[in-house]
Parts: structure tokens; sequence; C-alpha cells
């Protein structure tokens, strides 16, 4: 992996910070607020820079801090995206700065993998880590050479190592949750998509048996045709799951739950473009609690405590470094509900899909949303949340 050519006065000047500041958070310095050095740490590891730092140690004398690596793994497509895991990043550099360590923030593109290994294990025996934070996907092969090397704690990933203890946000009840919401909204005919990603995406299948779990809780009969590109051998293009969501619309799918928010925008975005409206004509819901783009209303998802996440992160790695041989722990956090404004009660006219035009027909049956021909307004159908709810 080639690092791009970024120093401390570029980063200064790109953020508009002073290289004192720049200094001290890459230093993971307790004078510098955890937004600050999440901020840099973030800019420098979406830019390809990263440089240890060594600060004295103001807890024993004639020591030195730990060394921890955070690495990153995200493809080259979604480096300008930076919020997730700034937001981790600030939780990590929060509850690491009390504890005399160092972050070491390593960014990797997964597209590379032998490339990558030596790169990442090299960096691991110069900078000597002593433990490190995992964030996002990674093969499971380098991971399991990287837990043999030092502590190690992965969030949202959970791995087959005995070695490798993992924190993630409770995915089972956030998924139930919208499930139920729709239910209550009157949604009987719910799809479940979700993209192929070039690592494993072990997050997509505990969502996809959340989802059927929430069919089977309502009583609802669980259609594998209803599946989009989430059952083993997959390998649909975003493209062809939105035009494949957009034919199910046209056999009469009223909800679709889509794996993560950055799928739920864009598939919004292709029906859109087919004139079919979110919520009106179909609901749509998400996960993880992304900034919503420019042109698009609040989704209705589950948030994801990032924060939370790194500071359980450290925690746990902390419990690592002291009990090497402990066994495997993982830890979940509970997410929040997000109503947002991209779902509704079915709309009283069904619609077919022919020849990529929307067409309207008469529903067939007493339509879900309504109660002897009367509509029901969305107050009627809400019911108890099962998380934390908020209103957007």
């Amino acid at each position: 992996m080639k690092n791009l050519k970024v120093n401390q006065q570029a980063l200064a000047q790109m953020l508009n910070l002073s290289q004192t500041t720049i200094s001290r958070s890459l230093a993971n310095h307790p004078a510098i607020n955890s937004e600050t050095k999440a901020l840099v740490l973030g800019a420098a590891a979406s830019l390809g820079y990263s440089q240890r730092i060594k600060r004295p140690s103001t807890t024993r004398e004639n020591s030195s801090p730990a060394i921890w690596g955070v690495l990153i793994t995200i493809p080259a497509w979604a480096k300008s995206r930076t919020e997730t895991f700034q937001e981790v990043l600030k939780g990590i550099s929060d509850k690491s700065s009390v504890h005399d360590s160092i972050l070491d923030v390593f960014y990797n593109e997964p597209e590379s993998e032998s490339e990558n290994r030596e790169s990442i294990l090299r960096r691991m025996r110069t900078a000597k880590w002593s433990g490190v934070i995992l964030i996002y996907p990674i093969s499971p092969s380098i991971t399991h050479e990287i837990a043999n090397l030092a502590a190690c704690v992965s969030i949202i990933e959970n791995y087959d190592h005995d070695l490798i203890d993992s924190v993630d946000v409770d995915q089972s009840e956030g998924i139930l949750s919208l499930v139920d919401h729709l239910y209550q909204q009157g949604h009987r005919k719910i799809a479940f998509m979700s993209w192929t990603y070039r690592v494993p995406a072990p997050w997509v299948t505990h969502r996809l048996g959340s989802y059927v779990e929430g069919l089977y809780i309502h009583g609802l009969e669980f259609d594998p045709s209803l599946v989009v590109n989430a059952r083993p051998g997959s390998k649909m293009t975003p493209a062809q799951c939105n035009e494949s969501v957009h034919q199910l619309i046209g056999q009469g799918v009223t909800a679709v739950i889509c794996a993560a928010d950055h799928q739920a925008y864009q598939l919004i975005s292709y029906l859109r473009s087919q004139g079919i409206r979110v919520p009106q004509d179909v609901s749509v819901t998400g996960f993880d609690g992304i900034l919503p783009p420019a042109d698009h209303r609040p989704l209705a998802t589950v948030r994801v405590p990032n924060q939370e996440l790194g500071r359980s992160a450290v925690h746990q790695l902390l419990r690592r470094i002291e009990q090497p041989t402990a066994r495997r722990r993982h830890t979940m956090v509970d997410g929040e509900i997000i109503l947002g404004e991209s779902t509704a009660p079915p709309a009283t006219t069904a619609y077919r899909v022919k020849n990529g035009v929307k067409e309207a027909t008469s529903p067939e049956k007493e339509s879900p949303g309504s109660r002897n021909g009367d509509p029901v307004l969305s107050a009627d159908l809400v019911g108890p949340p099962r998380l934390g709810q908020s209103p957007c």
C-alpha cells in the first residue's frame, strides 16, 4: 500500500489547525479534546498518512506509552466517507488518552489483500503495537495473524478466533424493531435487500436472520423471493439490486428493509428516477444512522452509537492485554431507532411495473392501511417501540 505524500503541515492547512494541535492529536495527547483528535486522525487515515509520535509518560518514571494500532479498512471509493470512523475514533481517543497510550491509525484498502498483509504486519512490528483495534471488515486470514502478534479487538465484525474480542451494536434488536414498526403501520409484504462486498460481511447475514425472525414474530410467511442479493452466492451489482426491488414493488411489495443506510439512499434515488415515491408509494428503512445526502429526507434506521463502540473497544482491549488467554468476549451496545421520514402506511393504490412504467391498479384486497375502507392514520398504527425512538 502506497501512502500519499501528506505531512503535518498539509494536514494543518487542510483542517485549519495549528501544527502543534496536529502533532498533539496524532500523539493522543490528553490536552486535545476527543473531537479534534478524531478529526485529525480520521483525515490522516483517509489520506494515507500515519506517524507514530512518542510523548513522555505522565504516569510512571522511565516508562513509555503503549502503542495501539487502529486499523481502518475501507475501499478506495469510500475514503471520503469518514464520518462513521471519526465518531468511532472520538470514543477510542477519549477512553485511551487516560491510559497513557498513543494511537497509530493505519488506513488499509481491501482491494489488494496480499500487499496489505505485508504492509500491516510490517507496521505492527516496526511500530511495536501492543494492541490493535479493527474498524470495518478485513480478511479473516489477516486478522488471525494480527491476533497472534498483539491483543486484538474488532468493532462490528465478530471473527472466528479465540483471541479476538468484538464490540457490536445489537443488530438483532434493531432489525426486529424496524420490522415491528413496519408491521404496526400495516405492511404485510416486506422485502429485504443487501449489496455484495469484496470481503465477507457477516452483519448482512445477522440482519437478514433478524428480518426473518421479525416476520415470524408477526405471523408473516417468509418468502425467499423477497430477499434480494442476500442469499449465499448472490453477486448482484447495486444497480441490479435496485432494479430487482423495483420489480418486487410492481408485484405488491410495500416496504423494503435495506441492510445499510448507504444502500437505502441509493435505492431511494433510483426509485425516484422511476417515478416511485418514498414513502408515499413504498417505505424504505436502513441501518447505521449516517447523515442523509443533501437531496434526501432522513431515513428510518437504527443509529449505531459509534462513540460508545469506540470506548467499549478500548475497555475490551485493556482486558485482553491484561488477560491474553481469557475467553473471547462479544459485547453488544444498544442502537437507537430513528423513525425518520421514509416510512408510512401502505398506499391504498397498488402499483405494477409494466415495460418499465409504473401503473396504478385496483387492490384485490382491503389495504392493511385501512379499516372498513376508512384510512388509518400513522398514529393509530405505531405501537410501543422496541428501542428508544426518536422522530428523526
